[in-house]
């Protein structure tokens, strides 16, 4: 670690030591007055550089019980690991959803015609 990332040391008074006992922590809740050496935690950088983010999100009940059910087959991927996997395909190819509405939109040969001239108009 370099100087300039060098933490400062964290300081208890006495006087802070005995307001924290004041309001109604035990001693065994409050740290006692001195000086105390602070350190990165090792996880800390390993967390920043992670490529993963931990989020809370709500999903049905349904969905996570049918990736569990999935995960649970021989040699499957955990099931975080598999809906990762799902919402990126949605993300880097859009679903199979709305490649079916496209593809049908795009054999309509009457909406290709109304859609051209409404773009000449534009």
């Amino acid at each position: 670690m370099s100087k300039k990332d060098k933490l400062p040391d964290y300081v208890v008074t006495e006087e802070e030591y005995k307001a924290e006992l004041a309001s109604g922590l035990t001693e065994d809740e409050v740290m006692k007055p001195g000086t105390y050496k602070v350190r990165r935690s090792p996880w800390a950088a390993k967390l920043k550089e992670a490529s993963k983010v931990k989020v809370s999100i709500y999903l049905d009940r349904t969905v996570v019980q049918y990736f569990r059910d999935r995960a649970k087959e021989p040699n499957a991927a955990p099931y975080q690991t598999q809906i990762n996997n799902e919402l990126r395909k949605i993300m880097e190819g859009g679903s199979s959803e709305t490649t079916s509405i496209e593809n049908e939109m795009l054999k309509d040969k009457k909406f290709l015609k109304a859609l051209k001239k409404k773009l000449e108009t534009v």
